[in-house]
């Protein structure tokens, strides 16, 4: 309990008002209901005792004033610090509001004099009962580890399907896997060698194909075989991907921002009539971003990742029935070890959290 009065006569009057103990006095915290109560408690319950905390609050000498009266003719605007304190707008208040607050809850001992030189007990008291005893402390029942959680039928248990080391390294290897299937995909080649009959060939979008005659119509140019440039020479599709590497390795076609890019020199396979051009830092800078291909698959590692994630979140959460071994007559005979781990399974489910 708090040692300061004022803390103490504060936290009482919560507890009231959080049990219901206020609302015939004090249905609503307003400075004009406050003045209320002390009408409705001065004519209740006042005792000439107490004429030192409403002397106090009114700043009067005691003797022959009619405390009543001067309630009446007090303002709401005079319980506002009082107010502001029982709100939390303010952390500590004058004396004199304290004194009378515990008044109005008939909180004993009071005013603040008293409980700290004339009480020899400080028991606090709230109607003359103990608080303790009209607002007693919560006491969790004690756990009876002989009897069997009626949660938990007898002779089965739930474990966790898989265990945490085991989803973690599966996801590991899922994201591995995926990552490096996706990167084999992007970079696959379509080429296929011609078969012995297949003299000539043509280009189909990325890569030469092979054909038998010269006279398919195939809608692009028809050329004999060479098998060189039908191994070699490909359209590069993703260009984000050169770097300064790709220098001396790769050539294009381009004019204004229409640029293809290709693995091989020679001539370019849509038009036969010009000449395919070897890659310079100029046009690598101008018409490639390798920054802005590594950005973008970095954010789909990160969403697969994610997804991985989830799909081990919801692994760990899945689970298996375990039956434990029963005895002749239906008992569960768990041996030593096994009510060892149901018991441990049981109290981590009962802990609070």
């Amino acid at each position: 309990m708090p040692e300061d009065y004022q803390d103490i006569v504060l936290a009482a009057y919560k507890k009231m008002r959080d049990n219901g103990k206020l609302h015939a006095i004090l249905p609503r915290e307003t400075t004009t209901k406050l003045r209320s109560a002390c009408l409705n408690v001065y004519a209740n319950r006042y005792d000439p005792k107490d004429a030192d905390v409403l002397a106090m609050y009114f700043d009067v000498d005691k003797i022959g004033v009619d405390f009543h009266k001067k309630i009446i003719a007090s303002e709401p605007d005079d319980y506002r610090a009082l107010w502001k304190h029982i709100k939390g707008e303010t952390e500590t208040t004058d004396e004199r509001n304290s004194n009378l607050l515990a008044w109005l809850i008939d909180l004993e001992p009071r005013p603040r004099s008293s409980y700290y030189y004339s009480s020899t007990e400080k028991t606090i008291k709230i109607g003359g009962v103990p608080i303790d005893e009209l607002f007693p402390s919560p006491t969790p029942p004690d756990k009876d580890t002989t009897k069997p959680d009626p949660r938990q039928p007898r002779g089965q248990v739930y474990v966790p399907k898989f265990s945490q080391p085991y989803i973690t390294i599966f996801c590991i290897i899922l994201l591995f896997v995926g990552t490096t299937s996706f990167a084999v995909w992007e970079r696959r080649t379509k080429i296929r060698m011609p078969e012995p009959d297949e003299k000539y060939m043509y280009w189909d979008e990325d890569h030469y194909e092979p054909i038998k005659d010269g006279k398919q119509n195939v809608g692009a140019p028809i050329i004999p075989l060479n098998e060189k440039t039908l191994r070699q020479q490909q359209k590069i599709t993703l260009p984000d991907t050169l770097t300064s590497y790709s220098i001396g390795k790769v050539w294009y076609k381009g004019h204004g921002k229409d640029h293809e890019f290709f693995t091989d020199s020679g001539a370019y396979p849509k038009d036969l009539q010009r000449v395919l051009k070897p890659l310079t830092s100029n046009i690598l800078t101008k018409y490639t971003s390798n920054d802005r291909y590594m950005l973008t698959r970095l954010v789909w590692f990160i969403c697969a990742a994610f997804f991985v994630g989830l799909c081990g979140f919801a692994a760990s959460k899945m689970e298996k029935e375990e039956k434990l071994p029963t005895k002749q007559g239906g008992a569960a005979d768990t041996g030593p070890k096994v009510t060892e781990t149901v018991d441990r399974i049981n109290e981590t489910e009962l802990e609070p959290a």
